[in-house]
């Protein structure tokens, strides 16, 4: 028996011994912590920093090595005291050791990650179906301040039926991973089966697990972004990359649904990687670039979408608590430094080159909504103070801010299809009031008020045209 085996095992029964008043509302997590140090002190001779405590050395240095798929849960990771939240029975602690002979699974997530919580009902609906067969739990490293606040407020008020693991630094390193959600199979007889993507519980999976089947399930095995997408570790370690690109057709599930840049030393971007998204999420941050490098802002009011089947081009809701993988890609691309500026432009031809459209900006006569100025008296002129900007919400308020700032607002998730561009060549800041965003007519009647007006209009734009090929 490990140094630090001996002491959680030691702290576990004292726990058992040392129960709460049943008279008083009280918790020993934080003085069990205390407890926990002051013993390490008195029977080991040691100091109380991070560096000495038996329990520090497990959760800060090579004590516990990853458990693998296939291999068994070994002897100390049972016996592990684990803090928790919600149990059944009112404990503050348990051990993987409780649930011995059931198929085990650990469901990693955090508050901030709405695909779990998203999940909390499918997880507890399956738990419910298979009763002691199985025991789902929930593994969180977030603090216990923090787990209270979220069962007790808003819609963690919802799942407070999650039995979830708590403060966690010790399950995490034995089962590392990148992103959650991340699911932990443990079969009965005590071996890691596989690490998937939460979409992989569900009741065919569990009960082929159970009845020893050979299950369909696809693994989730993480992967470093800071390095270039699936370039091999036996990459030479004197080689220079210079330039790479991979464009991959397909969900991945150890990786996230994210863009992430590339920069230099000073800050400068070279590369883009784009994970398990769809195309319009990755065309949409390089035309954003190419607009503004043209000194102009991109929209999705000054997008043409010609294509047959456009559903393909972004989200397809596969269920309540998942999207489909088949029209997701997985896209990097990396040039010289010296070519950073034309970076945004490499990436346009990559995707027209290898994907099932093409894309273009191109200069097309399109009907606009013009804002203008009715008179050369300013009623708009900002008085200073606090910058604010709520449009379009109601009331929309723009202050201290320039009227642009109104325009990036109005031509996004508004009722006018028509893009909206400014021709009152006032550079100042303003300040403007609208009680509501309903319709056109309202809104003009409104700026009426500050002499200005949004007249319909055709005018020869850069549009981003995106067609099959």
């Amino acid at each position: 028996m490990t140094l630090l085996h001996a002491v959680a095992m030691l702290w576990h029964k004292l726990k058992q011994i040392f129960k709460p008043a049943t008279h008083g509302h009280f918790t020993l997590v934080m003085p069990g912590r205390h407890f926990l140090t002051i013993l390490c002190f008195m029977l080991f001779g040691v100091g109380i920093s991070r560096s000495q405590s038996p329990l520090g050395e497990a959760a800060n240095n090579q004590t516990i090595a990853p458990i693998n798929i296939g291999d068994q849960i070994p002897d100390d990771l049972w016996n592990m005291p684990l803090q928790v939240v919600n149990h059944p029975d009112g404990k503050e602690t348990i051990t993987l050791g409780e649930y011995k002979d059931k198929l085990i699974i650990l469901d990693f997530w955090a508050t901030w990650c709405v695909p779990c919580i998203r999940n909390f009902p499918k997880l507890h609906d399956l738990q419910n179906e298979f009763g002691d067969k199985i025991k789902v739990l929930a593994v969180t490293p977030e603090d216990t301040d923090k787990i209270t606040k979220f069962f007790t407020t808003g819609v963690g008020k919802e799942h407070t039926y999650v039995h979830s693991v708590i403060a966690d630094s010790v399950l995490s390193r034995y089962f590392p991973h990148m992103g959650v959600p991340h699911i932990v199979w443990i079969n009965p007889n005590g071996k890691v089966l596989n690490t998937t993507r939460a979409d992989e519980v569900n009741t065919t999976n569990v009960q082929a697990v159970l009845d020893d089947q050979k299950t369909n399930m696809l693994a989730k095995v993480d992967i470093d972004r800071n390095k270039p997408l699936f370039l091999s570790d036996n990459f030479g370690e004197n080689m220079e990359l210079r330039a790479y690109s991979i464009f991959a057709k397909g969900g991945y599930s150890g990786l996230p649904s994210a863009g992430k840049a590339k920069k230099s030393k000073e800050g400068k971007v070279y590369g883009w990687q784009f994970t398990n998204l769809p195309m319009m999420d990755i065309y949409h941050p390089i035309v954003f670039r190419i607009f503004e490098s043209n000194h102009e802002r991109f929209s999705f009011k000054r997008m043409s979408i010609e294509v047959q089947e456009n559903e393909l081009l972004t989200w397809i809701l596969k269920d309540e608590n998942s999207y489909e993988n088949f029209n997701l890609y997985n896209y990097e691309l990396i040039v010289p430094e010296n070519e950073a500026d034309s970076l945004y432009y490499y990436m346009l031809n990559d995707l027209n080159r290898y994907s099932h459209y093409t894309a273009s900006i191109e200069k097309r006569m399109i009907d606009c909504l013009v804002l203008v100025r009715t008179s050369r008296v300013d009623k708009i002129k900002s008085k200073g103070g606090k910058i604010e900007n709520t449009f379009p919400k109601s009331p929309s308020i723009l202050t201290n801010r320039p009227l642009s700032a109104m325009l990036v607002r109005l031509n996004g998730n508004t009722p006018f299809k028509q893009p909206i561009i400014d021709e009152t060549g006032y550079d100042g800041n303003v300040d403007i009031k609208i009680s509501a965003i309903e319709d056109l007519e309202s809104l003009r009647k409104e700026l009426s008020r500050y002499d200005l007006d949004l007249i319909p209009a055709k005018r020869n734009l850069n549009m981003f045209v995106i067609k099959d090929k």
